[in-house]
Order: C-alpha cells, then sequence, then structure tokens
C-alpha cells in the first residue's frame, strides 16, 4: 500500500543537539510539496513540545504543534487520564511545564503520589533520593523512556532518561510503566487523532530498539537511518527487518521516488 503519513523520530535523524542533519530540512519540505502528512514523536522528556517545535523551526524546519508529540506530552496526558489529582514528581523544568499544562499539581517531594523519571540534564543525589523514597512509599512509577543514551554533535552520545530510570528501578525493585517507543502509547494517540492508516504510515528513526522495534509491532513500514545510536551491524543483533536502511533522511526522497 502506499505511503502517505511519515513520523520522523527527531535526535540523531533530523538533528544532532542543536545541528540539523544535513539535507533534512529540505528533504521534509519536499515531502510536504507531494502532499505527504508529517508529524514528529521524540523519547525527549525534558522539554514541553512547544519547545521542540521552535527547535525544528529555529533550524530550518516547518513544524506545527499539532504534528509534534513527546514523552512529555504523552506522560501528561497518560496521567491525566489514568491519575487525575495525584500529586506529581518530576525531575526536569519542561516537564513540568508540561505537566502543569495539563493542571497536574506537582509534588517534588517523598510525599509524591505520582513519580515521573525523565531526562534532567541537572540531576542531584538529593532528587534520586526523595523519587527514590516517594516510589518505596508506594508512588506509581513512570517513565517517560528508556533510552539509554542520546546523540549530540559530533558524534558524542550522553546518557539519557533510561540511566536515571534504571537507577530509581535497580535500587526500588520496581519496574515503571513507560510512556514513550518502543510502547504504542504515543503512536495510537498520534494515529486516533489524525484518523492515520498503519499500512499507510512510514516510521523514521535512528535506534532500533525503540523506533524500528515499535514500527514492527505495531504494523508500519520502517526507515533505520545511520545518522543516530544505532549502526548497521546492530540490525542482526536485534532481529529486525526495516522497510529501508539510509545514510540520513537526506536519502528518503530519492528512495522514495527513484528516478
Amino acid at each position: 500500500m502506499q505511503i502517505k503519513n511519515i513520523i520522523f523520530d527527531m535526535d540523531g535523524v533530523l538533528h544532532r543537539g542543536k545541528t540539523p542533519i544535513p539535507g533534512a530540512a529540505k528533504t521534509l519540505a519536499e515531502l510536504r510539496k507531494r502532499g505527504f502528512r508529517i508529524f514528529f514523536l521524540t523519547n525527549n522528556g525534558e522539554h514541553p513540545r512547544e519547545f521542540f517545535v521552535e527547535r525544528l523551526r529555529g533550524v530550518g524546519f516547518e513544524a506545527h504543534l499539532d504534528e509534534m508529540y513527546s514523552s512529555s506530552y504523552g506522560t501528561a496526558r497518560y496521567i491525566s487520564e489514568n491519575f487525575p489529582g495525584k500529586r506529581t514528581f518530576t525531575f526536569s523544568r519542561g516537564m513540568q511545564k508540561e505537566l502543569e499544562k495539563n493542571s497536574i499539581t506537582i509534588d517534588n517531594s517523598n510525599k509524591a503520589e505520582v513519580v515521573v523519571a525523565s531526562l534532567d540534564v541537572h540531576l542531584s543525589y538529593e532528587k534520586l533520593v526523595a523519587a527514590f523514597q516517594a516510589i518505596i512509599g508506594g508512588a506509581i512509577f513512570l517513565a517517560s523512556n528508556e533510552d539509554a543514551s542520546y546523540p549530540v554533535e559530533n558524534g558524542v552520545l550522553k546518557p539519557g532518561a533510561g540511566a536515571i530510570t534504571a537507577a530509581l528501578e535497580k535500587s526500588t525493585g520496581r519496574k515503571p510503566t513507560i510512556i514513550g517507543k518502543p510502547q504504542p502509547y504515543l503512536l495510537d494517540i498520534i494515529i486516533k487523532e489524525h484518523k492515520l492508516d498503519k499500512a499507510e504510515t512510514l516510521m523514521v528513526g535512528d535506534r532500533l530498539e525503540t523506533d524500528i522495534l515499535m514500527a514492527k509491532q505495531e504494523g508500519l513500514k520502517s526507515c533505520f537511518v545511520l545518522s543516530g545510536v544505532s549502526k548497521r551491524e546492530d540490525i542482526e543483533k536485534y532481529g529486525l527487518n526495516p522497510s529501508f536502511v539510509l545514510g540520513s533522511v537526506a536519502e528518503l526522497p530519492e528512495t522514495l521516488f527513484p528516478k
């Protein structure tokens, strides 16, 4: 069936840190011109989704709020739907802003009723202690994602939200509910809100264990790009078979529209 919708991961796919992947903005502009519906799905939970829209616009991409889905947004939706009124502990200020927009009460103490583990570049041991104590005291344990690392400029990787999640999981003996990829919660929101057909949808990502695995499990076509975290040799390791394997998204138009 023909591809009509394309969902892009962001870090390692469209940009690394503040630097756009060469040719990525031009690729998305051409896809929009050809009539494709474009969406963005990032596991990054450090900021509210308005931040991600502005980040893309700032490096030359067209992006709109109703196209943007982040794990911070998903976490706010999940808490509002499942645990309304519960006081919530969160690590980063950006995640806190997203939760507050959805009228979720913030309680960054060991008395919180919900704990959300997410990326926090200003992580302190005191925050870990408070979150740990809340969880062993019975708080609901959520995590924006389990990404072990994320890519920035010059091929450098940094520890991701998964490092914080793993510390809490190990110390408390509790496993969190994961909001981001490869779990389908955010994908299901996109499909439902925009009335998409999964068979007509392509997921473009740089992580086999999240982006490509989710696509396989949910019946989407997949495009694995080598500009981010996972490597070509990892394909066999994870036992996945992406629909396309490209150096970067700059190669996507010629792949979809061969001359």
